[in-house]
């Protein structure tokens, strides 16, 4: 057992001796019985934390990003050119960014698998290098969510509760991740849930001027950008151009992110 679980193990044999036996000391059994049943609670969350790290890998291609009927911001649509990359399958939950940073900066505290939220862009990006990865860019973030898929939405003409949490079905609360239907890169919530961060600078006229392979965005700005809907929101504001912009030191209880590499996952 990692010695960082000790502490926690014998705070919990004598906690449930004072709970089971008043003053007593605990039976030599009684603590084999909790150090099993910790050992078993470990092991399920490393299985947990393994399962959700899983990365997807996007192969090289080309899409066409924005959307000429929306907002001025996602507007011209534009032919972009990306290299291979992998993007994390779930968005990033609270079990994860509590084992790694060592704290839980979400609002709703009571959910180790929904996403984490409230996180700063600065949080974000953090996480994400602490565990050998970084934020996508936004390019990367749109093509991942798309799945391939012309159109708004990358579920076509099926219902959108099958595939998002969001104002219809999620309760005014994130939900745990992969509870949807995953696109068809087999990515979840890639839609709806919690707004994403990603890497990018925000400009209003960015795509206008957008380098045509491999854009990362501005070199510089006030806002952060961040895309994806969250469980609030309207149908309109899932669709995969949207794009959405923060001041990077804001917390919002709808807003997380997911990790990215641009190394093939392993």
């Amino acid at each position: 057992m990692p010695a960082k679980w000790i502490g926690r193990v014998l705070g919990l044999v004598f906690l449930l001796a004072a709970a089971v036996g008043g003053a007593e000391e605990p039976t030599a059994s009684g603590v084999k019985d909790v150090l099993e049943q910790m050992r078993e609670k470990l092991e399920k969350e490393e299985m947990e934390l393994e399962r959700l790290s899983e990365l997807v890998f996007i192969p090289p291609g080309v899409f066409q990003m924005g959307f000429d009927a929306g907002t001025g911001e996602e507007q011209p649509v534009h032919r972009v050119s990306l290299a291979g990359y992998s993007i994390g399958k779930y968005e990033v939950t609270q079990l994860q960014y509590e084992k790694w940073m060592g704290e839980n900066p979400s609002y709703f505290k009571d959910c180790p698998l929904c996403p984490v939220e409230r996180v700063t862009h600065v949080q974000a990006a953090a996480y994400c290098k602490r565990v050998g990865l970084r934020l996508p860019t936004e390019a990367e973030w749109e093509r991942a969510a798309r799945g391939g898929q012309e159109g708004l939405y990358s579920w076509g003409g099926e219902h959108a509760e099958a595939f998002a949490w969001f104002g219809n079905n999620a309760g005014q609360r994130p939900r745990p991740v992969g509870t949807r239907k995953p696109n068809a890169f087999g990515l979840y919530d890639m839609a709806g849930n919690v707004w994403e961060w990603v890497a990018d600078w925000y400009d209003e006229h960015y795509y206008a001027s957008s380098p045509g392979e491999n854009p990362r965005g501005p070199e510089r700005g006030e806002h952060r950008v961040a895309r994806g809907g969250g469980w609030g929101h309207s149908p309109e504001l899932l669709r995969h151009s949207y794009r959405e912009h923060h001041d990077p030191k804001t917390r919002y209880i709808n807003g997380g992110f997911r990790c990215a590499s641009s190394k093939k996952k392993e």
